[in-house]
């Protein structure tokens, strides 16, 4: 219900809910060592991506020179997909968040995650680059290192090959990935979603 939901303004989060307010915290002062004024948040729908445009409003309901641009990003290789960005779209605009959905023109058929992934980052480092943004924001999490950690080694990664993701990687000359959230469980994440949004895809 309206009586019951959650306001993402900085205010309503310290008295409302403490474990909101314990990652809001932890994620600002990480952010706030950037050092940027402009940031595009990459959504995809799910509970850490959510949680991650969450945190990106309240920051910016606090440091009113703070800019972000939450972009999703439709492949279109799913039967649903437009009408499951669209919702995404739906969910955020419930907490005044703003989405751009952006269709995906280049067909993918042969090696979808790692061509879905290429293209969804040049996509990405495109929009940063219009925008004048040098960070692009992901939800990222514990359990994902996990999962790449036990994906690249059976497929018998070298010790280099085996490192984990880092907080901060460069995918372009001026462009880095943040990931704040590498600490956190994704347990956490679903948890924070469903109390600030209700739902997550």
């Amino acid at each position: 219900s309206k009586k019951n939901s959650i306001v993402l303004s900085h205010k309503n989060i310290i008295l409302r809910d403490q474990k909101i307010l314990n990652l809001y915290l932890d994620f600002k002062a990480k952010i706030n060592k950037l050092k940027s004024k402009k940031f595009l948040v990459a959504v995809s729908g799910g509970a850490d991506s959510l949680t991650l445009a969450a945190m990106c409003k309240i920051y910016q309901n606090e440091y009113k020179k703070k800019i972000f641009y939450h972009i999703n990003i439709n492949h279109n290789i799913r039967r649903n997909s437009a009408k499951e960005s669209e919702k995404v779209k739906k969910i955020l605009k419930k907490q005044n968040i703003s989405l751009k959905i952006i269709t995906n023109k280049v067909k993918i058929e042969k090696n979808i995650q790692h061509l879905a992934r290429k293209v969804r980052y040049s996509i990405l480092i495109r929009e940063c680059l219009q925008k004048n943004c040098k960070y692009i924001l992901m939800g990222h999490h514990k359990d994902d290192q996990i999962e790449t950690f036990l994906i690249r080694l059976s497929r018998g990664s070298g010790v280099k090959g085996l490192s984990s993701m880092e907080m901060i990687s460069k995918i372009s000359n001026n462009i880095k990935v943040f990931r704040p959230f590498l600490e956190i469980e994704k347990k956490v994440l679903i948890h924070l979603a469903k109390k600030i949004f209700r739902e997550y895809i």
